[in-house]
């Protein structure tokens, strides 16, 4: 028994790590699924009531996305290099999901103009949330 929780190099050995890939997982394909449908790379894609979801709820995902990807930094070994990068992304993420939202609250007088009513931008948005916690996942402890 102690054998096992003295190995290093190990993965998946916390539930933070599973539920990290889990939720990844869901949201790269989420965003990647339509991406690569647009592309022509894949000739099927979500159903309509996922696809046709309008900007102001995606970026609310884009905003809790990003805040998970802080929050997975912060709780990454400090001596792992992910540590540091996926607070850094994460809050860049979400401080590109927050604007918006702000903004539609007159909380601040700017908004993002890349984001508009296209959802290419959040698509791409939360499939870069989705790899970094599934690479968040796999972490050797």
């Amino acid at each position: 028994r102690g054998d096992l929780m003295d190995k290093k190099g190990m993965i998946f050995t916390r539930p933070r790590d599973s539920i990290s890939f889990v939720v990844g997982a869901i949201l790269a394909l989420y965003g990647l699924i339509p991406l690569l449908n647009a592309i022509g790379l894949l000739k099927f894609t979500l159903p309509a009531f996922l696809t046709g979801l309008p900007a102001e709820i995606l970026i609310w995902v884009v905003a809790v996305g990003g805040a998970y990807v802080v929050i997975d930094g912060l709780i990454e070994p400090k001596m792992n290099m992910l540590h540091p990068f996926l607070i850094g992304v994460g809050i860049i993420l979400l401080a590109i999901g927050l604007i918006p939202i702000l903004n539609k609250f007159h909380v601040i007088p700017f908004s993002l103009p890349f984001l508009g009513a296209s959802l290419t931008p959040y698509q791409i948005l939360i499939t870069i949330e989705g790899l970094l916690l599934i690479i968040g996942g796999f972490t050797e402890h």
